[in-house]
């Protein structure tokens, strides 16, 4: 009899690890250092209850009671009819393969992974980079195909065939959260995003996901449906220990920016403390919604230019991912200038300026492009444009970034990138946009870490430094033809001198306010940044 009662309790408990969760629409995001830290995030329909992720190194399936760890829910909320639930894993260990699963009243889910990113800035990142997949609605989209659902979904099966370490958003999930809609075209969303994962003999690989707010989201929708650290919809990580560092900015269409203060001060503050300082990365990299020049259907944003793109060139911004437009474009680097030359409030300077892509094609309705020049230049500084469905796949490495869009024309051919495949592996037969300037966008390190300053040979040093009423620059090589721009803790341009740099030369600084500001020498190609502090 007690064989018996123990062969049944046995029995009992096999069928329970094969009952399925009350869980779907799973997805990862970061509130923390993507080296150490995952969210994962689930939905159910409120009836789940005692949910728990179990979760190790080892691949245990579904067999939940293996796992060495596991975490409960950190938070809940009921939104857009959905309850949706996130759980924050931390103390991972870097570049490490980790399997889960969720366990809840009713059952166990299926068996995912996913990855955390290496904590060696040697070790290179890749990622996805888009935006603007919208909604199939009768009458008020058309769509590539007639069917912007489809093309999401292919781009979402480009994401499982890619397998990169994160996916960047720009923006815009779905047509609108109006009208009470959002609870059908946000689970209609979250069921596709199902087709990123990777192939389940890939442990069902999950890319964690940074989500932007677009104009098409109420404010509230990014933070209740991926958990981003700030309500507010701002938010910076750095990757690869101090590889990179990559901010995502809300704009609100129609807005000035410049009025969002609280957003300036943190993004300006956040530069700075990443400048010239022990964490300064490699590169810094942003995304955002509305495009500052857009390519197609809006007019220029002179206050994104203002009071985001004047910050760029003294705290170093290297890329920025934008979206709304629906279409694909490439700029040169550029610098915000009024100067002869410039169109739009840019200028070329491949030196020193700040490489611009975008602009939303994961699905929306595809849009005219701006042919102000010519059909590959909407402005004198478009490097490439294109009308087409696409997403970017960005390789980040400390000598250079590498930048390629991927199109959706093709899917079912295309191979699968494996868990040991090296970094910044191209899946076979993968269709790249190839415009007339090269597949290939490459931005090379010429300002390197913090940490290899000491390697660069600086040919100039600033002494005293803090400094008062005036700051001696100590020529150790002599720099024909040199700009020399002041700048300001808000990246605004105090004064502009033009020298040949030898010996020592002193830099006016009398009546300045006390504060951070920016030296930046440049000269035929060459260029370097130096902190100082006014007192």
């Amino acid at each position: 009899m007690k064989k018996l009662f123990f062969t049944l309790l046995y029995a009992l408990l096999m069928i329970s690890n094969h009952l399925m969760a009350n869980t779907r629409y799973y997805r990862l995001a970061y509130r923390d250092d993507p080296s150490t830290t995952v969210v994962i995030g689930w939905s159910n329909d409120g009836t789940s209850t005692n949910a728990m992720v179990y979760y190790g190194t080892m691949d245990q399936g579904t067999n939940w009671s293996a796992y060495p760890l596991n975490h409960g829910i950190d938070r809940s909320s009921s939104y857009v009819s959905l309850t949706n639930n996130f759980a924050e894993l931390t103390g991972l260990t870097p570049d490490t393969k980790y399997y889960f699963v969720v366990k809840d009243d009713q059952g166990v889910s299926a068996r995912y992974s996913f990855k955390t990113i290496s904590d060696d800035p040697n070790d290179p990142v890749t990622f996805i980079a888009g935006g603007d997949s919208r909604t199939n609605v009768p009458l008020i989209e058309s769509c590539t195909g007639g069917n912007c659902r489809l093309q999401r979904q292919n781009g979402n099966k480009l994401v499982a065939k890619i397998r990169p370490d994160f996916v960047a958003f720009s923006g815009d999930f779905i047509l609108s959260n109006y009208l009470g809609l959002g609870n059908i075209y946000y689970a209609d969303w979250l069921e596709d995003w199902q087709l990123s994962f990777g192939p389940d003999a890939d442990g069902g690989f999950i890319a964690p996901f940074m989500a932007t707010f677009g104009n098409h989201e109420f404010n509230d929708d990014i933070y209740e449906l991926f958990d981003i650290p700030n309500s507010d919809n701002y938010y910076a990580f750095s990757f690869g220990g101090n590889l990179f560092r990559f901010y995502t900015l809300k704009v609100v269409e129609g807005v000035n920016v410049c009025t969002d203060t609280t957003q300036l001060n943190w993004f300006t503050h956040d530069l700075q403390n990443y400048t010239g300082t022990s964490s300064e990365p490699y590169w810094k990299i942003l995304q955002y919604h509305v495009p500052m020049v857009p390519h197609a259907e809006t007019s220029p944003n002179q206050d994104m230019i203002d009071c985001w793109a004047n910050l760029f060139q003294p705290y170093k911004v290297n890329l920025c991912f934008e979206g709304h437009s629906h279409v694909l474009k490439y700029t040169w680097p550029l610098v915000p200038s009024s100067a002869s030359g410039s169109d739009n409030g840019f200028i070329r300077d491949d030196a020193n300026g700040t490489v611009y892509v975008g602009e939303g094609c994961w699905g929306a309705p595809l849009r005219t492009l701006y042919i102000y020049y010519s059909a590959d230049a909407a402005y004198n500084w478009t490097r490439d444009q294109a009308e087409t469905d696409g997403f970017h796949l960005v390789c980040v490495s400390k000598q250079k970034i590498e930048i390629r869009t991927i199109k959706f024309d093709v899917v079912t051919a295309v191979g699968q990138v494996g868990t040991y495949d090296p970094p910044c592996t191209l899946p076979s037969n993968i269709s790249i946009w190839t415009p007339s300037n090269g597949a290939v966008v490459e931005i090379l390190n010429n300002s390197v870490g913090i940490e290899d300053q000491h390697l660069m040979n600086n040919k100039v040093e600033v002494s005293p430094n803090p400094a008062k009423d005036i700051i001696t620059l100590i020529v150790k090589q002599k720099i024909p033809d040199a700009t020399i721009e002041l700048y300001n803790g808000m990246g605004r341009l105090i004064k502009t001198e033009k020298t040949d740099l030898e010996d020592s030369y002193p830099l006016n600084l009398k009546d300045l306010p006390q504060g951070a500001y920016f030296i930046f020498i440049k000269a035929n190609g060459y260029s370097e940044l130096h902190k100082i502090i006014v007192d």
